[in-house]
């Protein structure tokens, strides 16, 4: 049996709960009776989503992480569990100790971003360190895990997000916001104040520059949070709040139609280890602007698929943005090799290929002698 661990999985969106469902559907196909705890999700969270991962059980705690820790400890305890998967970096330390009840269990811990982009505290790291494998979302997570909290490289895999939908959904036209007129700039993400280098603050000050050279450039910003005030703010302080439309939390079909319906996207955010919302705009085909930061250069190509800045250059953002706003055909162009790079490299297919073969391989080990285990590479 695998036991996953998982934070939130069918009641959020973002790119560690999609991450999740697809860890679910995964484990749903490859191993029928795995179990999945997650600790935030709600009962009816699940029951709604249940037809994606028919054949997985999976219990929702909402938000007890007590009665959560203690199902995993039962489970472990009665049932032969032979590897079980922190979904968060915060509960390696359990499955550690988990890993007390049952020694010859493996486990291993999934890391996205800046959780592990400086050194974390000493439990926790002392946990990582001691885990069988670690599957990292990108490359540069990866490395700043090994780099900077003495994590093993050879015990490492990288396993990058895929998208979950496709962009031929129809929408009715009655279930969406009604969009400004012009060329639309689109972002999506949170707007909090723990998450304050996502670059939206320095598209709204680079909008000044680009509205010279097209005056109809519109900014549209789907999302919600503790810093949406200072947002607001800062359009009001640089001339441009009449051009800035904050959308709030909206739903599926609002999200798709802006996605649809923008002109360019842009996120140039300095801390996304991966960047979940570059898939979604590329399978709308859409150019993207990012960051030359984390894991966004692994997903947008500079020149290819879109353009990369240096974080909080303003200058640069605005002159990238102008490029795209007044090109209608290099438009086209980023988009249309976006859109073929996802298919290439972020389906779900490619998802599960990769994680099942990390699976067989722990699963293979799992079953070895101690001896034969000693004389071998753990991640080859």
């Amino acid at each position: 049996m695998i036991l996953s661990l998982q934070t939130n999985s069918f009641g959020s969106y973002g790119g560690i709960p999609t991450y999740n469902r697809l860890v679910c559907r995964v484990l749903s196909s490859f191993d029928a009776s795995s179990r999945v705890l997650v600790a935030m999700d709600r009962s009816e969270d699940i029951d709604r989503e249940a037809s994606l991962c028919p054949n997985l059980e999976i219990v929702a705690f909402g938000g007890n992480r007590l009665k959560f820790a203690r199902a995993a400890g039962s489970i472990v305890a009665r049932e032969r569990v032979e590897v079980i998967l922190a979904g968060h970096l915060n509960y390696a330390p359990l499955c550690f100790l988990l890993k007390l009840l049952r020694p010859q269990m493996r486990f291993g811990v999934f890391i996205y971003g800046c959780e592990v982009w400086e050194r974390i505290p000493l439990f926790r790291r002392w946990a990582l360190q001691r885990a069988d494998f670690i599957i990292s979302i990108s490359n540069y997570t990866n490395q700043q895990a090994v780099n900077i909290n003495g994590v093993k490289a050879e015990r490492t895999f990288v396993l990058p997000n895929a998208l979950e939908w496709t962009a031929n959904k129809s929408i009715a036209s009655s279930d969406v916001h009604a969009l400004p007129p012009g060329i639309k700039l689109l972002s999506v993400g949170r707007l909090d104040a723990a998450e304050r280098r996502k670059g939206f603050d320095t598209v709204i000050e680079s909008l000044p520059a680009v509205a010279q050279e097209v005056p109809s450039v519109q900014y549209i910003i789907i999302g919600s949070g503790t810093d949406l005030e200072r947002h607001r703010q800062l359009a009001r302080d640089v001339g441009v709040y009449e051009r800035v439309h904050f959308l709030g939390t909206v739903n599926e079909e609002t999200l798709r139609h802006c996605y649809d319906s923008c002109d360019v996207f842009v996120m140039p955010s300095a801390q996304e280890g991966f960047g979940f919302v570059y898939l979604e705009a590329m399978q709308y085909s859409k150019p993207v602007v990012a960051a030359k930061s984390g894991g966004s250069p692994e997903v947008v190509d500079d020149g290819v698929t879109g353009l990369l800045t240096e974080y909080g250059n303003v200058p640069e953002l605005s002159a990238a943005l102008t490029r795209l706003c007044s090109d209608p055909g290099l438009r086209v162009m980023l988009g249309s090799a976006g859109k073929q790079r996802l298919s290439q490299r972020f389906t779900f297919s490619h998802f599960k290929e990769t994680l099942v073969g990390i699976l067989q391989k722990q699963l293979r080990w799992r079953e070895l002698p101690d001896a034969v285990l000693a004389d071998r590479n753990p991640a080859r």
